[in-house]
């Protein structure tokens, strides 16, 4: 072959690789590795959310969220369409909070935006609730103050926000104690004091309003004696660690245990050396005969309450400054205690079939609760009906 032939094969060789020619050598077989589309979708939705975030925020760190993942894809409206939820960090004024991004005619735009005080995002869990998406959102605001929860329901374009309250411990109560898989229900504990005692309570949102799910107190509560008894020395005079496990007690159906449990803590309420003590022993007759009307000892219940409405009565009657200033807290939660007291009452009467002495007893019952109700003493509540009603006492 002479030098112009030569010339010519290379040129057309050289032709067939440049163009695409199917010719293939074994080295050319190995291709670099490609970015997963899973991958290239979460450039683009933090790309997308970046755009978007509110003035002078920055999507929230790593640390910052227990799920670690400050921006997702989610179908929360079931449009068949994923939208974007990013959360994200405001520094200088020490907030937190996500937005929700969604796509219409190849536009992304904001559709909601929610943010409030706190250092950590503890809690962005997707659920269904009642049929809906709904996020649960969790803003560690202190380690003492604890964790402020709200519950927001994606209902087609429209989100509504459930305030869950504030709380040092959730727990979301599952198929072990669900009633019925539409609801939502979960355990708050709130840190009472320093010795590890906590107001806990189950609380239920059932697509429409909150309450309190006092239906699965017996099989909850049960736990919630064994917390206490692991932590209540055999001697101990701490005063509200008996006192909580007396009501926990009581809660859990455990009426001889708690009268037990009532005892020891009058007996520690009236020893010089006591600790935390912030219960009365008022406080504690009242669980007294909350029991003895578990265990359908009704006219000794009935006699308990009475005695302990008078001792109620005259404290809040010396308390005559306190009563003046409408704004104690302290005194009305004294009121809050006699109206209790009379709920127990009427309750014992009713049960003994005397309807006219425990309709007495209710309405005074009412009475102190709507007084509470106009000064404001339920305000931070969660749950709106603060009245426990007559249909479910009889």
């Amino acid at each position: 072959m002479n030098k112009r032939s030569i010339l010519m094969v290379s040129l057309v060789m050289s032709l067939m690789f440049m163009g695409g020619c199917t010719v293939s050598s074994p080295v050319e077989l190995i291709q670099p590795p490609k970015l997963l589309d899973s991958q290239l979708k979460k450039d683009d939705i933090s790309s997308i959310a970046k755009q978007l975030l509110p003035n002078k925020s920055k999507l929230v760190a790593i640390s910052k969220i227990s799920a670690g993942n400050p921006v997702i894809s989610v179908d929360v409206d079931n449009d068949k369409k994923d939208e974007i939820v990013a959360f994200f960090d405001l520094p200088e004024s020490f907030e937190k909070g996500f937005v929700v991004i969604k796509e219409k005619n190849g536009k992304w735009s904001k559709v909601y935006e929610y943010k409030s005080e706190g250092s950590k995002i503890v809690n962005s869990e997707f659920l269904v609730v009642n049929g809906k998406k709904a996020l649960l959102f969790g803003n560690l605001i202190s380690t003492h103050a604890g964790v402020a929860y709200n519950l927001f329901i994606f209902d087609n374009d429209n989100i509504r926000k459930i305030n869950l309250g504030t709380w040092n411990k959730m727990e979301v109560l599952k198929t072990s104690l669900e009633t019925d898989k539409k609801e939502f229900v979960f355990a708050g504990w709130k840190l009472y004091a320093p010795d590890k005692t906590y107001v806990i309570d189950l609380i239920r949102f059932d697509g429409e309003k909150v309450n309190y799910a006092k239906d699965l107190y017996k099989e909850y509560f049960k736990n919630v004696v064994k917390y206490y008894k692991g932590i209540i020395k055999e001697n101990s005079l701490d005063v509200s660690q008996w006192y909580f496990l007396a009501d926990s007690q009581v809660k859990a159906n455990m009426y001889n245990d708690a009268l037990v449990s009532i005892q020891k803590g009058i007996d520690v309420n009236n020893d010089k050396n006591k600790t935390f003590d912030a219960f009365s022993d008022t406080e504690f007759y009242l669980l007294k005969a909350q029991s003895l009307n578990g265990l359908k000892k009704y006219d000794e219940s009935k006699t308990v309450s009475e005695e302990s409405a008078v001792k109620q009565i005259n404290k809040l009657e010396k308390n005559t400054k306190a009563k003046d200033d409408k704004n104690d807290f302290n005194y009305m939660n004294d009121e809050k205690v006699l109206a209790d007291i009379y709920l127990e009452t009427a309750k014992s009467y009713y049960n003994l079939k005397q309807v006219d002495k425990g309709m007495q007893y209710y309405q005074k019952y009412l009475e102190i609760i709507k007084t509470l109700e106009k000064k404001g003493y339920f305000k931070d509540s969660i749950v709106n009906d603060n009245v426990e009603q007559l249909q479910k006492i009889k």
